[in-house]
């Protein structure tokens, strides 16, 4: 009986260990906490909280084209999903501050990814995941356009994050000042041949973090191929192609031919979606 006992208790002793939830040999609250992902073009810069004191290896990013925290939030992962980092990261050059900062390049625009970190032990286990916080990449930033013709930055391109002319068949807005308003107008206003954007102000104000929360409360509409423009507008401007970018007044400079409107501006190269 005692033979047949312990092929039989080795095997349970197997499965257990196997079926175990990672987190269930670490400290309570030794994982990363409170993820934060920052998107750009092609790339995202992820930071989180050290809270664990013991002794780790590392850190492993999960940058995933599918959900994995509903199904393996705690557990061990299947040997086919691989961290994004080659070899553990270390953590940033200023470990003092508690906080974690990794930069991912190589990335798809418009591709939804799904973000966790998880802590390396020395052993190899992992800890529990971080929250999965779900991004798309996408240009973000500020740029200065000056009035149309008058400069070889006198339009922008989202899909090419790059200054182009106002009349290249890349770009998405342009800039013009008539009657003492400043305007920012669709391409297609040049020429009807150009790309036909639309244009809707919206009733917002406050920084990009307050507006991302606010967005998508309010209701899409036709928009307008131009709008008169202050400093402190947010516009959100639909491309040809059904994407859409957040665009924000920042101010104005200059005078006559030489003046300028500067903007931030989010883009988001998904089709009827709102996730910047």
């Amino acid at each position: 009986m005692m033979k047949f006992l312990l092929p039989v208790l080795s095997a349970l002793l197997l499965f257990s260990c196997q079926s175990a939830k990672y987190g269930d040999e670490f400290p309570k609250g030794c994982y990363p906490h409170n993820l934060i992902v920052a998107v750009d073009a092609k790339s995202m810069v992820l930071k989180w909280q050290k809270k664990c004191k013991r002794a780790i290896s590392g850190y492993n990013i999960y940058i995933s084209e599918t959900p994995l925290a509903a199904k393996y939030a705690g557990k061990q992962l299947p040997e086919h999903i691989k961290p994004l980092n080659f070899e553990p990261f270390p953590g940033d050059t200023n470990p003092d501050d508690g906080i974690e900062v990794y930069q991912a390049e190589g990335l798809k625009d418009g591709q939804k990814y799904y973000v966790t970190v998880r802590i390396l032990m020395p052993d190899g286990k992992e800890s529990r995941p971080t929250s999965e916080i779900m991004a798309v990449c996408g240009g973000r930033g500020e740029i200065e356009l000056s009035i149309r013709y008058k400069s070889n930055q006198d339009g922008f391109s989202f899909i090419e994050n790059s200054f182009v002319r106002a009349d290249n068949e890349q770009n998405d807005l342009y800039y013009y000042f008539k009657d003492g308003e400043d305007y920012i107008a669709s391409p297609h206003k040049l020429n009807g041949f150009l790309r036909k954007n639309s244009l809707q102000l919206l009733p917002l104000k406050g920084e990009p973090s307050e507006i991302k929360t606010k967005i998508k409360e309010i209701k899409p509409n036709s928009g307008s191929d131009r709008l008169a423009v202050a400093a402190g507008n947010w516009i959100r401007l639909y491309t040809a192609e059904g994407a859409s970018a957040l665009v924000r007044v920042l101010g104005f400079s200059g005078d006559g031919d030489n003046r300028k409107i500067r903007l931030y501006y989010a883009y988001l190269p998904l089709k009827d979606e709102m996730l910047f």
